[in-house]
């Protein structure tokens, strides 16, 4: 092993082991706990069931899939999102699309920036492949009552357009790389169990039965693959053995992961290569109704939002200054004979419609931001490729240069080596 490949492993593996501690600061655990409900443990069990497999792959034949695989190994992740991913995690929307009509209320995002929430202990996320749901899972009156309730502590949207997210893949490249997507994947789904939990305490309280069944309960799924492995875990949180630690919301909880599976998609002739594919088709037609009615019901629990006119008041809108209560009397009196004048818009109202207004605004802002991004990183990826192109194609000139200049070398030396031979036998002769 090189000297310079040894320092690489080095220091990645400290990376990864300050990413871990910098994780378990903030009550994020990449192990199990022994307080995970046996039946999240069966349903894993029903979810590994079946043996189904994709129909197609997407982008060359099947048989071809070893030869595919192998030579990931030396590619990018770009490429392994591309021809592996896919067939690992298939998409719910393109599945809807192709007749699978239970799933429209499954949205998805790839490599979104989760924007709207606050991280624990790391970067925001950005998943190379993210399933939740979507706005137009939940009626008017939800979204209302869920608009009014989120921020960046308590998400209801992680992305402007995914709203509680229960499936995450990373892909990466190498086992280093594999344990990087984990990493990843454990502080993504941490988050989303977390905005979840947050969700009853509101609706319930930390104390409800319905808040507190919910403890040791897998409440989102990952995906972290390679060109070789797949590791599929099922994410959860068990109240805090801490009293010294909380996150502010009189929640004290940490987060564990519990791992369903780890699957070899090259050995024993690829038995196992659908597995992940099988146990993603399963989330998405049992455990995703199941999300979805359980968000509703929390949400079930808000107060209806009063349905505001310019005719309809609160305490705070009817609220009078004495100071100017005379000069709004004589206002009264000066308009007396000017007919009914229909009382103002209340001030709430107004500043509803700006502060609504003020979200689409930064919607759409930080849409752009995110395809400015996400173009920046496709033209960095190109110009990296193309520079690496560039480098393969020079050193293959050089390479070629140098055996011709050697083939020339040689053909030299065998024209000397004819040239002294034939001086030799000259001078014998003469002599």
């Amino acid at each position: 092993m090189s000297a310079s490949t040894s320092t690489k492993r080095r220091s990645s593996s400290t990376h990864h082991s300050e990413r871990q501690q910098r994780l378990e600061q903030n009550g994020i655990y990449m192990k199990t706990s022994a307080l995970l409900q046996k039946a999240s443990k069966h349903l894993c069990n029903t979810l590994l069931m079946g043996d189904r497999s994709p129909s197609q792959h997407p982008c060359y034949p099947v048989e071809r899939t070893d030869e595919v695989l192998e030579r990931l190994h030396l590619l990018n992740e770009a490429r392994l999102q591309r021809d592996v991913t896919p067939w690992l995690v298939p998409s719910a929307e393109h599945l809807y699309f192709s007749g699978c009509a239970e799933l429209g209320d499954i949205g998805e995002e790839i490599q979104a920036e989760w924007v709207r929430c606050e991280s624990m202990g790391a970067s925001k996320p950005k998943p190379d492949f993210a399933v939740g749901l979507q706005r137009s899972a939940f009626n008017d009156g939800e979204l209302s009552k869920l608009e009014n309730y989120a921020t960046p502590q308590a998400p209801f949207l992680f992305t402007p357009n995914l709203a509680f997210p229960f499936l995450i893949c990373e892909a990466k490249t190498g086992q280093i790389g594999l344990d990087k997507a984990d990493t990843q994947n454990i502080h993504s789904a941490s988050i989303a169990v977390r905005a979840i939990l947050r969700l009853y305490n509101a609706a319930y309280g930390s104390d409800h039965e319905k808040t507190q069944a919910l403890l040791g309960r897998i409440l989102v799924f990952s995906v972290s693959h390679n060109n070789q492995l797949v590791n599929l875990y099922g994410h959860y949180a068990v109240a805090s053995s801490s009293n010294n630690r909380t996150d502010g919301t009189a929640e004290e909880l940490e987060y564990f992961r519990y791992g369903i599976a780890m699957f070899s998609l090259t050995m024993y002739e690829g038995r196992d290569r659908y597995k992940a594919y099988n146990f993603i088709r399963n989330v998405y037609d049992n455990f995703a109704s199941e999300h979805l009615a359980r968000i509703r019901d929390a949400v079930g629990q808000f107060p209806s939002l009063a349905q505001r006119t310019g005719l309809s008041f609160t305490t705070s809108d009817l609220a009078v200054d004495d100071g100017d209560s005379q000069q709004d009397s004589d206002v009264t009196v000066s308009q007396g004979d000017s007919g009914f004048k229909p009382p103002a818009e209340p001030a709430s109202v107004s500043l509803r419609h700006e502060n609504r207004k003020i979200r689409e605004q930064m919607d759409k802002l930080l849409l752009q931001l995110q395809k400015q991004r996400e173009d920046s990183e496709q033209q960095r990826k190109e110009g990296k490729e193309k520079l690496q192109r560039q480098e393969q194609e020079s050193k293959g000139q050089t390479e070629k240069l140098l055996k011709q200049l050697e083939e020339q070398r040689k053909d030299s030396k065998e024209q000397l080596d004819r040239l002294l031979a034939m001086l030799t036998g000259s001078k014998r002769s003469k002599s």
